[in-house]
């Protein structure tokens, strides 16, 4: 079993207003989507790295060989629904309640895993610092108050 050192969360931007569906290709970019109705799709095996880290200026095979990837089909601000006029209070709390689930199995799974978003990860720099960003921060607070 490969070990699982990051669980990373690829959300949509506050601001995309794009109506792609949101699917993966198996072993591309993603382990697992959680839809916009709240289904979680596992699409590749967990002990099989995939490519969702990338950028030229530093190692992402230090990331991708040793992370779970998840793709959340929408926003993580909690008032996402406000933003996205096709979404409703009920169906963005409902994705968020399968997001917190998934993400409990793993810990449990992976219990000294760091959960970061994406957008977390500075791509852009050598040692790839990490940014704070305050809506995983209130994920990761959630989270936190769960068994």
């Amino acid at each position: 079993m490969r070990k699982i050192e990051y669980i990373f969360i690829d959300s949509d931007r506050p601001s995309d207003n794009s109506q792609s569906p949101c699917y993966d290709v198996p072993g591309f970019r993603h382990h697992f989507i959680v839809t916009r109705e709240g289904a979680v799709v596992n699409t590749t095996d967990i002990q099989c790295p995939v490519s969702l880290i990338q950028g030229p200026n530093y190692d992402r095979d230090k990331y991708n060989n040793c992370s779970i990837c998840i793709r959340y089909c929408g926003s993580l601000q909690p008032n996402a629904w406000l933003i996205d006029r096709d979404s409703s209070c009920s169906a963005v709390l409902g994705q968020r309640a399968a997001l917190l689930q998934l993400l409990v199995k793993l810990r449990q799974h992976f219990p000294d895993a760091q959960i970061l978003g994406v957008s977390e990860l500075d791509i852009t720099s050598s040692r790839a610092p990490v940014r704070v960003n305050p809506w995983m921060n209130e994920l990761r607070s959630e989270l936190s108050d769960l068994p």
